[in-house]
């Protein structure tokens, strides 16, 4: 069988060692792979019995001609997440559906391209004194602001976001200092591993890039059944999502994001993730084509 690792024409050296785990886990178990680029036009989507989107973290900035390639890709292979779900997830407002079927999300004004909105008088009658800015279709810490009320460079920043995007604006959660951020991995529908990131002293940002640090981390039974009834509320079939959680004031569990299109899984942070992945992919492999092929709960 015939595998593709859909990445991206940026940082490739970077990209491949993302998911070199993977790879090695894949072959062992029989299976070719090749990691095309998503917008490589001389790739024939049709040769791959299977195709999964890992590392196109250029698509914030294509995102119409990204969800086109994934419709067009789908209908040549098996891609997943599928093409609908890419759709889906790479904007978000994805998290208001989330919210309105009972996920506890964390608060969100949502503001649309071309808004003209004065980020004081939002705050201050959403009672948040710090608050943080970010687009709407985004990956990692960019376009992301912490912004607090009196702040003129706060609504510049705002401004030039709503030129070009919609926007999502949430209370700053001060836990994410000491707490950081949880991350879980699902695979086909079972949690497969938790890892907590934890910013630098003085940073807010969780990414590596600032100085973030990644830890694996055993979840209590509530989290972990709270991980999969957010995944299940989504109604989509995912091979691989990630659910991102902060903490708020009392310490409660708020969904800051589900990435279910290419997210980092942390393969390097437990290695032992890398062979569960595998065993999912083959099992789509082995499956007609829409087989729910996931494990039975429990």
């Amino acid at each position: 069988m015939h595998v593709a690792l859909v990445t991206a024409a940026v940082d490739l050296d970077f990209l491949e060692a993302v998911d070199d785990a993977l790879v090695t886990a894949l072959e062992d178990r029989g299976v070719r792979v090749t990691e095309p680029r998503w917008d490589d036009p001389a790739v024939d989507w049709s040769t791959f019995d299977l195709a999964l989107v890992r590392t196109t973290w250029d698509y914030p900035g294509r995102r119409d001609e990204f969800v086109a390639w994934a419709a067009a890709a789908g209908e040549r292979t098996r891609l997943f997440n599928p093409p609908d779900v890419l759709r889906w997830n790479t904007h978000k407002s994805y998290l208001l559906e989330l919210e309105e079927r009972g996920a506890p999300v964390v608060p969100t004004a949502w503001l649309g391209q071309g808004d003209r909105v004065v980020l004081d008088e939002l705050l201050v009658a959403r009672g948040w004194r710090t608050a943080i800015v970010k687009p709407a279709v985004g990956a990692g810490a960019s376009g992301l602001a912490r912004v607090t009320v009196g702040d003129p460079d706060a609504q510049a920043h705002l401004d030039a976001e709503l030129a070009v995007g919609d926007v999502l604006v949430q209370p700053y959660l001060a836990a994410v200092e000491t707490r950081g951020e949880l991350s879980v991995v699902v695979v086909d529908g079972a949690v497969s591993h938790a890892v907590r990131k934890v910013p630098s002293g003085g940073e807010f940002r969780i990414q590596e890039e600032f100085g973030g640090r990644y830890a694996s981390e055993t979840l209590d039974v509530d989290t972990e059944a709270l991980v999969r009834w957010i995944v299940e509320a989504t109604g989509h079939d995912l091979l691989v999502a990630r659910v991102d959680l902060l903490e708020d004031e009392v310490g409660q569990l708020q969904l800051a994001e589900l990435e279910a299109t290419e997210p980092d899984l942390y393969l390097r942070t437990e290695p032992a993730a890398a062979g569960r992945l595998a065993d999912a992919v083959v099992r789509r492999l082995g499956s007609p084509a829409g087989e729910d092929t996931r494990p039975p709960a429990g």
